[in-house]
């Protein structure tokens, strides 16, 4: 009697553990340990001011003053925002001037 008692609990126990193991999450994830070392994508793309005075860009971290009819290589990653740093007819100080994306890459974006 006792052996079948013993069996019984055993069924019960591994009746209750099996599913929630089945259906659980993996034990391990490939992620990496600092995410320093996760890999993120840098696009690249050409600003060039199209307006007939100087305009301020933040270009992610740095503010750049580019003249006239002047080009800028631009290499972000997705995700950064070019943003109006000084006011203009055409922009607001602080506007978006691009938000960056896949589409961008080799892209030259005009700006007015």
């Amino acid at each position: 009697m006792k052996r079948l008692n013993s069996l019984a609990v055993t069924v019960v126990a591994i009746s209750v553990l099996v599913p929630s193991v089945a259906f659980g999450a993996p034990a391990r994830m490939n992620t990496p340990a600092n995410p320093m070392f996760a890999k993120t994508k840098t696009i690249h793309f050409k600003l060039l001011n199209d307006s007939s005075s100087a305009m301020e860009f933040k270009v992610g971290d740095s503010v750049v003053k580019l003249d006239a009819g002047k080009s800028l290589m631009v290499n972000l990653p997705i995700g950064a925002r070019v943003l109006c740093s000084s006011a203009t007819p055409l922009h607001e100080s602080g506007s978006v001037i691009a938000e960056v994306t896949d589409a961008l890459n080799g892209a030259i974006v005009h700006v007015k």
